[in-house]
């Protein structure tokens, strides 16, 4: 398992992007981006256009690709 969190905040997110030009991509390692959806007033949820979720057997992530 990785030490890194599963949740993060919107300002951890803007520490680390920040110092990086605003007209630099972000790759999500062959995931596609499809939005940003409010669930709660505080949480925003990261989607794309795949099914991602870890398996709750393994603890592993599981991506499904649907097209």
């Amino acid at each position: 398992m990785s030490d890194t969190p599963e949740l993060i905040t919107v300002g951890m997110l803007k520490d680390y992007l920040n110092g990086y030009a605003d007209d630099m991509e972000l790759d999500f390692s062959g995931l596609a981006f499809y939005r940003l959806k409010q669930r709660s007033p505080t949480l925003v949820q990261v989607e794309f256009n795949e099914l991602v979720y870890r398996d709750k057997q393994t603890g592993r992530v599981v991506v499904e690709n649907h097209e």
